[in-house]
C-alpha cells in the first residue's frame, strides 16, 4: 500500500506561514526607539548646545549604556570621551590665569559633545528594537525638521540644509532592500547618481566629491567574483585613496572650466591662486591650527578664549600659506567667541588637548577601518561609504559643531558593522542568500531582545 508523504522544498521551509503578532511590551519598545531616533536627528537645542536628541539618549542611559558594550569599539570610545572631558577641565583650570573664560563657559561648550555621544547610544539601542533603515530613514527625517535653522540656508537652501537629510533619508530607505541585493545596488546607483546632480549645480564641490565617489566604491565592491581570495584590506585603502586623488583633480578641474556654476568657478579660481592647491586655498585654517600646536602643544581647554599671541600665531600660520589674515575672519569667526579652526581634529585638540588627539585617531581608525573592509569584503553599503568618507573630511576641513549630527550616525552604523558584520569577513560570491539570512537573523535578534525584556519587566 501506497504511503502518501508529504515534501517542503527548502525554498518553502524559509517563508512563514503566519504573521506573528506582536505583544504590547513590543509595540512600545518600538515606538520608543523611533521617537529616540526622530529626536536624535532634530539636532534643535535646548539649553547652549544641549539638544532634544541628547536629553531623550541621557533618560535612555539606563537601557543603551548596557547594550552598548555588544558593539566592539563602543566602550574604547566611552573611556576615551570621559579622558577627553577631565582633560578639558584640567586644561581649563590651568588656562584660567592667561586665558579669558567664553560667555558660554567650560559646561556649555561641552553640551554639544555630551549630546552627540547620548544620540549615538540611543541609536545603538533603537538598532536592537528596529532594522537599521528604520532607524536612519526616522533620522533623517528628525534632521529635515531642523534643516531650516542653519545660519547659512537662506543663501543655499539645498547646500545648507537639505543636502544632508536627503541623502540619508534616500539612502537609508536604500538598506530596507536588504533581501534583494541587485535591487538594493540599483537603487543606492540611481539615488547616488539623483543627489550628485542636485548637489553639483549647487556649488557644493566637497559633497558632490563624496557621492560620486560612494558610486565608485559601491560598483567596484560589486564587481564580479575572479579569484577565491578577497582583496586585502590595506590594498582597498590604497584605491580609495587613488581614487579620491583622481576624482580631486578631476572635480578641480570641472570647477575650473565652469561645470559646477560661476560661484564656484570664482571661489577655485581665488583659491588656487592664493595657496596654490585648492585645499589649502580653501581652508586656509590648516595654517592656523599647525601654528597654534606648536605654539601650546598641548592645547587650550574647553570654555577659553584666545590671547592676541594666539591670534598672531595662527595669522602667522596662515599668511605662510598665502592667505590674507587682516580681514576680520580671525578676530570675528576663528577668535570672536571662542577658538574655532573649523576641523575635528583641530578643535578636539583645542577642547581637549592630547586627549582630542587619541579621540581623533580612533575616529579615522573607525573610518578607514569601514572603507576597508567594506572593499575587501563586500559587505559595505552607499550610506556607510558615504558617512566614511564625509567623516575622513570633516576630521581635517570640518568644524566641530556642524559636525557633530552627521557623525552621530556614521559611529552608530561602523560600530554596529564591526559588530553584526564579524562574519563578513569572508567574501561572499553570491551575496544574495548570506543578506536574506542576515536579515531574517537580525530580526530573530530583535525578536529575543525584546522578549527577554518583557520577560524582565514582568518578574519586577
Amino acid at each position: 500500500m501506497a504511503v502518501a508523504t508529504a515534501v517542503r522544498s527548502p525554498r518553502a521551509r524559509t517563508r512563514p506561514t503566519q504573521r506573528v503578532e506582536r505583544t504590547g511590551w513590543e509595540v512600545l519598545a518600538a515606538l520608543l526607539a523611533g521617537a529616540a531616533a526622530f529626536l536624535a536627528g532634530t539636532d534643535y537645542g535646548l539649553v547652549r548646545g544641549l539638544t532634544v536628541g541628547g536629553l531623550v539618549g541621557a533618560a535612555l542611559a539606563p537601557v543603551w549604556i548596557r547594550e552598548a558594550s555588544r558593539y566592539r569599539g563602543a566602550v574604547l570610545g566611552g573611556v576615551l570621551l570621559l579622558a577627553c572631558f577631565v582633560s578639558a577641565l584640567a586644561l581649563a583650570i590651568w588656562r584660567s590665569a592667561t586665558h579669558p573664560p567664553t560667555e558660554a563657559g567650560v559646561l556649555f561648550e561641552l553640551l554639544p559633545v555630551v549630546s552627540a555621544a547620548m544620540c549615538v547610544g540611543a541609536l545603538l539601542w533603537a538598532r536592537r528594537v528596529l532594522s537599521p533603515g528604520i532607524v536612519v530613514c526616522l533620522y533623517a527625517v528628525g534632521s529635515f525638521m531642523t534643516a531650516t535653522m542653519n545660519s547659512r540656508f537662506a543663501e543655499d537652501p539645498w547646500r545648507f540644509g537639505f543636502s544632508m537629510p536627503s541623502t540619508m533619508l534616500l539612502l537609508g530607505a536604500c538598506l530596507m532592500i536588504k533581501r534583494r541585493p541587485r535591487k538594493q545596488l540599483l537603487a543606492e546607483l540611481v539615488a547616488l547618481g539623483a543627489l550628485t546632480g542636485v548637489t553639483a549645480l549647487s556649488g557644493a564641490r566637497s559633497m558632490s566629491a563624496f557621492l560620486i565617489m560612494a558610486a565608485m566604491l559601491l560598483v567596484w565592491q560589486h564587481r564580479p567574483v575572479t579569484a577565491k581570495k578577497s582583496t586585502s584590506v590595506l590594498l582597498s585603502l590604497v584605491l580609495v585613496g587613488a581614487l579620491g586623488l583622481g576624482l580631486y583633480r578631476a572635480l578641480e578641474g570641472a570647477a575650473l572650466e565652469g561645470y559646477l556654476g560661476q560661484s564656484a568657478q570664482e571661489r577655485t579660481e581665488l583659491q588656487t591662486q592664493t595657496a596654490g592647491s585648492l585645499i589649502l586655498g580653501g581652508r586656509p585654517e590648516i595654517g592656523a591650527t599647525v601654528a597654534l600646536m606648536l605654539h601650546e602643544p598641548l592645547g587650550y581647554g574647553a570654555g577659553v578664549m584666545a590671547t592676541p599671541t594666539d591670534m598672531q600665531a595662527a595669522k602667522q600660520g596662515m599668511s605662510a600659506l598665502g592667505y590674507d589674515p587682516d580681514n576680520g575672519y580671525v578676530e570675528h569667526y576663528m577668535f570672536g567667541t571662542r577658538i574655532e579652526v573649523h576641523s575635528l581634529i583641530g578643535d578636539l585638540w583645542i577642547w581637549f588637548g592630547l586627549a582630542g588627539l587619541v579621540l581623533s585617531g580612533w575616529l579615522l581608525w573607525l573610518a578607514t577601518g569601514y572603507l576597508g573592509r567594506s572593499m575587501a569584503h563586500r559587505t559595505g553599503s552607499a550610506l556607510g561609504i558615504f558617512l566614511a568618507l564625509q567623516l575622513g573630511w570633516n576630521l581635517f576641513f570640518g568644524p566641530i559643531i556642524s559636525s557633530l549630527p552627521p557623525l552621530a550616525l556614521a559611529l552608530g552604523v561602523f560600530l554596529l558593522q564591526r559588530t553584526e558584520g564579524a562574519d563578513s569577513s569572508r567574501p561572499a560570491p553570491k551575496p544574495r542568500q548570506p543578506r536574506a539570512r542576515t536579515g531574517r537573523r537580525d530580526q530573530r535578534a530583535r525578536r529575543r531582545y525584546l522578549s527577554e525584556g518583557q520577560r524582565a519587566y514582568s518578574v519586577t
